[in-house]
């Protein structure tokens, strides 16, 4: 019971830390690797919806990850 009580709490130790510097995440990637991250985002939407012509799943990408890291600054 012990040993589950300390899996639970570090559990939640990992996950609130990580909430709490998803902001600090955002900064990061939107300030170093923009450009790879668009790269991954563009490929991974690619392969949900492979009808879409390459600029929309650029543009699409590009507003989410300027939207995701304009919230991440108003904090």
């Amino acid at each position: 019971m012990k040993a589950l009580r300390i899996t639970v709490l570090a559990l939640l130790l990992v996950i609130g830390g990580g909430y709490l510097g998803r902001d600090g995440l955002v900064r990061m990637l939107d300030q170093h690797f923009y450009e790879s991250t668009l790269s991954v985002c563009v490929a991974g939407i690619g392969l949900l919806a492979p009808d879409r012509l390459p600029i929309e799943l650029r543009s699409f990408c590009n507003i989410a990850i300027v939207a995701r890291a304009s919230e991440a600054y108003d904090d």
